[in-house]
């Protein structure tokens, strides 16, 4: 049976700007002069403009939402509403829910039987909630959600989120063994979330124009710590693009291009996680994969503008392509999503 993503719903939070960000959260009142301007060269060299942020500044060092709209279960329920909206929730069988960090607290029942219950969605069987599979576990509910659709003839749909500013307490004593080591990662993760719709062939007369045709999904696992949290703050091995990119692409992406017979020159869309601008350019060098600028230059852009969103940074470029007014016809695309573990994962797509 053919299974296509009918359309994708992106969800973020207040968008801020880099500077703006360390100084409400790195203040010259708690860090001094000095910390403070030593962040903002940081936040400088790093690259990225702007992030969503569903974080209250007022509240800080405490986590707490700005606002009630950006609850996962709101966000969740906003998503489930507008992809049912052409399709019928009648239609609609499945959720998979994936994500890291939430601020989602009251987790019995976990928030995917939340959102059925608050949606008034029929599912046929068990929702899925796949926490923790870091920055791949979109990938994970594309797969399930893709064989749903082909045993039970139906739609589902895929919620993947982070709200990576919910991690861990801020530290301003410089002392702190931990202090430089969580910088990096208080300027690079945002929040926010992205759903999509998984529909067999019967159903795609709901939907108008060009669609997605999902060809191939590989899942890849590989034992690794260079992405992690200790003691509830997140971590990230400065060795870490040197690390990953190699495994992601001898393990999920160039075994699908074989089995398929593509070669890279001929995957024109790559939703490629933006875990750095770093990882994306070890993407280019010939013995990994041999991208182009060209090929890298959305995920690049996204994450200028947006920053790193953990699970859904890959469905973000996604919802990129789906959403840009061009010509779709027999173009192939590959999404790429990678992250702690080391779990990652590739979905092989093609317009038709």
């Amino acid at each position: 049976m053919r299974v296509f993503i009918g359309e994708t719903v992106k969800i973020m939070p207040e968008i801020y700007n880099l500077h703006q960000i360390v100084d409400e959260m790195f203040p010259v009142e708690k860090v001094g002069e000095k910390i403070n301007r030593m962040i903002h060269r940081l936040a400088s060299s790093i690259g990225i403009k702007s992030r969503p942020l569903a974080v209250d500044f007022s509240k800080l060092p405490v986590n707490q939402l700005k606002k009630d709209e950006y609850h996962p279960l709101n966000w969740g329920k906003m998503v489930v509403e507008r992809l049912s909206e052409k399709i019928g929730k009648e239609n609609i069988g499945f959720l998979s829910v994936s994500y890291n960090i939430s601020y989602h607290e009251d987790f019995l029942p976990n928030l995917a039987s939340q959102i059925v219950m608050e949606t008034g969605l029929k599912v046929d069987g068990l929702p899925e909630e796949i926490p923790y599979y870091g920055c791949a576990s979109g990938i994970f509910s594309i797969k399930s959600a893709v064989e749903y659709c082909k045993r039970h003839n139906k739609a589902a749909i895929v919620f993947s989120f982070d709200q990576c500013s919910k991690i861990g307490k801020l530290i301003y004593d410089p002392s702190n063994p931990y202090f430089k080591k969580t910088i990096k990662s208080y300027l690079l993760f945002s929040d926010g979330g992205v759903g999509l719709i998984v529909l067999p062939e019967s159903l795609i007369d709901k939907y108008e124009g060009k669609l997605i045709e999902i060809q191939d999904i590989q899942l890849g696992y590989h034992p690794g710590k260079k992405i992690k949290t200790e003691h509830g703050l997140f971590i990230l091995d400065s060795n870490i693009k040197e690390a990953v990119p190699p495994i992601v692409s001898e393990k999920v992406i160039k075994p699908v291009l074989n089995r398929n017979n593509i070669t890279v020159s001929e995957i024109e869309e790559w939703a490629l996680h933006q875990g750095g601008f770093t990882i994306l350019e070890k993407f280019k060098e010939k013995e990994i994969l041999g991208l182009t600028d060209s090929q890298i230059e959305r995920a690049w852009k996204l994450l200028e503008n947006y920053g790193n969103m953990s699970s859904p940074s890959c469905l973000l470029v996604l919802d990129s392509f789906i959403h840009e007014n061009k010509e779709k016809k027999r173009k192939k695309g590959m999404i790429v999503g990678f992250g702690a573990g080391y779990y990652m994962g590739t979905v092989l797509y093609q317009w038709v």
